[in-house]
């Protein structure tokens, strides 16, 4: 009975994580907009003689429907328009006057900054993956390095010598969360594994085990690092 319950979590799992997954996305997407959607339909079924309040289940299944499209094509309208000079010009004046706003500035800027990191060809968000003493000398854990740390902290350093390395330490089984580390690359040891390795590692507890780790296991490495 062990090993059937055992069997079936495993089958189920997978799918109850990709659904939640996938309903908080479109809570996350849909819910700002749905009153007002809502209200609208609402107002439809009225107007035919319907009531709304006997159909609710129906809209609001319709209004996140609804919302998901428009916020698609919406989507595929901006980027269109984007490539087009006269919605560039404005694109950049509004980018400007928000740099200019207090307090508003930082956050615009940062979430800018990661927008264009994700989305962008030319710029890697994650530099490589490494093996990082956490949280002592005596355990390792991933991290994945975003880049050399700001001059600021370079220079209050106590080895200014020393290049510190921004790491991003990802918490499992939710590595959207996270610890940011500043490491020396000294102590930084690269993982043969890419992002996607990584983060079904992190998933799943460590019970997804990249193909590459398991060649290294038969070679008789605890994991795969580069000298």
């Amino acid at each position: 009975m062990k090993k059937n319950l055992l069997s079936g979590l495993i089958l189920l799992l997978p799918v109850a994580i990709t659904i939640y997954v996938f309903s908080f996305l479109i809570n996350f997407l849909t819910t700002p907009f749905l009153p007002h959607v809502e209200k609208l339909l609402g107002t439809v079924l009225a107007g035919n003689n319907l009531n709304p309040v006997q159909y609710h289940t129906l809209i609001v299944v319709v209004s996140r429907t609804v919302i998901l499209l428009f916020l698609f094509f919406g989507v595929i309208v901006l980027g269109f328009l984007g490539q087009k000079i006269f919605f560039a010009w404005i694109v950049r004046t509004f980018h400007s006057i928000m740099l200019r706003i207090p307090f508003i500035k930082g956050v615009y800027k940062m979430v800018s900054d990661i927008i264009s990191a994700v989305f962008s060809h030319k710029k890697k968000l994650i530099s490589r993956i490494v093996i990082v003493p956490f949280p002592s000398e005596l355990s390792r854990t991933i991290g994945l390095v975003t880049g050399n740390a700001p001059h600021q902290l370079q220079s209050s350093h106590e080895h200014p010598e020393n290049v510190l390395k921004s790491v991003f330490v990802p918490t499992s089984p939710h590595p959207i969360s996270g610890l940011l580390l500043l490491a020396e690359e000294r102590y930084l040891k690269k993982v043969d594994l890419t992002t996607e390795e990584a983060f079904k590692y992190l998933l799943s507890c460590g019970i997804s085990i990249p193909s590459k780790e398991e060649k290294a296991s038969e070679n008789g490495l605890d994991y795969p690092v580069s000298p």
